[in-house]
């Protein structure tokens, strides 16, 4: 007896949807990008042909009084019957389509995208989990030009409890349930999401922007809110293309709102992997969190992971080719100069020197910190048929020696310092939020950007107050990234470190 596997309520919601992206941004990128694939007619990238709109719609039919909606439409083909099929009846990409996982250059093969709309439904992420399957989603779609609309209700506890999803109930177009586009003419999908995470559409477009095509002739129309958006422009300072162009580079020093150097698809000109993520598979300073901006190569996005936060492990092995050349290009061409473009940005001025006397301060009362190599993520270890040669040092350390190294490392991107039994490291090359001087990075808790490139407005004038002011930042910043549900013991953490720097108890 061969029984058909079921998929239940909770991984749907916890796994399969919320639990699967890292960001709401992400999740909204999913939908956006099923919108733009069901508008494009042939197997390829056709962003000319492209139009959706995101809104949210108060008072929708769909939700409650004083509620609002998030609806995202667009004016494609509908879900035509294999369409339903897939969209509703598999959970991944089917045996039999796997020879297509490369159409519309890999922006819909991984087969599980529209799930992410669920992580969109506050209700679906608060409170217990018997009560967050009741709710979802729901799609309209059409594929004539006129006629009746089909209606699907996408509820994690439904698809348990019922077997599926009911997905042959058809509505007038004048419907309420169709809200605001009643009587709509064409063919159209429509997704509706009740109780959206987002408050505004400038808090949808701040979490879509760094996910849309990032040159300007691959990005579709999309507009948010009635106005016609665009992805944030291109860094400047570094223009570096390969000689067939398939390879390009645009490359700057940023601030964290663009999170580093991303590897786009040369096709789709979507970002596909953050570099900071790969780390070392990639040469420095390629991760380094002050270095921003896009690297271009072909095929990338057929092998991004399907919580498209990544490349796919296997095509970073080093027999796969297609990696290889786009290390060739990076090395060979990229490398050198973005190694000078960093070294042109000295950090200087009254916030490092603040932070190097901080710095001091902590050694005095907790020590030195533990000897790390680098911030960074560790380089590959050594092939194994090449023995690292140890390194026996043949003159004793002197002074000399000392300031010969100082010189070498001009810009001090990082020092490390021990708190407690913790040790931290700051990394200086990161510019914030023009009022922020201390962030835990997102990546990495025992790595903290500073604010010393200048771009810190809330320095005091005087030497006293600046460590003092400064202190607190660093400690407040860590202790929230310790205690990050209890604020009580955060500042509590962060006054005690504080007094014992300061020897008063």
């Amino acid at each position: 007896m061969r029984r058909q596997m079921k998929v239940t309520a909770y991984h749907i919601l916890d796994n399969l949807s919320g639990g699967l992206y890292e960001n709401s941004g992400n999740c909204l990128t999913e939908l956006v990008r099923n919108s733009a694939v069901a508008s494009m007619i042939n197997n390829v990238w056709e962003p000319k042909r492209v139009r959706i709109e995101i809104s949210l719609v108060p008072n929708h039919p769909l939700v409650g009084r004083g509620e609002n909606a998030l609806v995202i439409f667009d004016r494609g083909c509908g879900l035509t019957e294999p369409a339903i099929e897939r969209y509703f009846s598999w959970l991944g990409t089917p045996i039999s389509h796997l020879n297509g996982a490369s159409e519309r250059n890999g922006a819909s093969q991984k087969g599980i995208g529209r799930l992410a709309a669920l992580a969109l439904n506050k209700k679906c992420l608060e409170g217990d989990i018997a009560e967050r399957i009741k709710h979802g989603y729901y799609l309209f779609s059409r594929t004539a030009k006129n006629g009746d609309v089909r209606f699907v209700t996408v509820i994690p506890e439904r698809v348990e409890t019922q077997g599926g999803i009911e997905t042959d109930r058809f509505i007038s177009p004048t419907s309420t349930e169709m809200g605001p586009l009643k009587n709509l003419a064409g063919s159209f999908t429509m997704i509706v999401i009740p109780t959206p995470v987002f408050g505004s559409h400038n808090e949808i477009y701040d979490a879509l922007k760094w996910y849309l095509p990032r040159e300007e002739d691959k990005m579709y129309e999309l507009q948010v809110g009635g106005k016609l958006v665009r992805p944030p422009p291109l860094q400047e300072h570094l223009n570096i293309s390969s000689v067939n162009g398939e390879y390009r580079a645009r490359l700057g020093v940023g601030t964290t709102e663009s999170d580093g150097v991303w590897l786009c698809d040369n096709e789709t000109g979507l970002r596909v992997a953050s570099c900071g993520q790969l780390g070392r598979l990639l040469p420095a300073p390629l991760w380094y969190p002050d270095l921003v901006g896009d690297i271009f190569a072909p095929k990338l996005l057929r092998h991004q992971n399907t919580a498209r936060s990544t490349l796919a492990r296997e095509f970073t092995k080093k027999g796969n080719r297609e990696w290889q050349r786009l290390l060739m290009f990076l090395i060979s061409e990229v490398v050198a100069p973005a190694k000078k473009l960093i070294e042109k940005d000295v950090i200087q001025g009254n916030a490092a020197k603040t932070l190097d006397e901080l710095v001091d301060m902590f050694k005095d009362r907790f020590g030195p910190p533990e000897e790390v190599r680098d911030v960074g993520p560790p380089p590959p270890p050594p092939p194994k048929d090449r023995p690292v040669k140890p390194t026996i040092p043949t003159v004793p350390p002197t002074k000399d020696l000392a300031k010969d190294k100082e010189k070498k490392d001009k810009v001090h991107r990082h020092v490390s310092i021990r708190v407690g039994e913790e040790t931290y490291h700051l990394y200086r090359g990161q510019t914030l939020y023009r009022y922020v001087f201390a962030q835990v990075s997102p990546s990495n808790k025992s790595v903290i950007y500073v604010n010393v490139r200048g771009g810190y407005e809330s320095l005091p004038n005087t030497q006293a107050e600046r460590r003092e002011h400064c202190l607190m930042q660093i400690l407040t910043a860590i202790g929230g990234s310790k205690f990050r549900s209890d604020p009580y013991q955060a500042a509590l953490f962060a006054n005690e470190v504080r007094a014992q720097i300061l020897q008063k108890k």
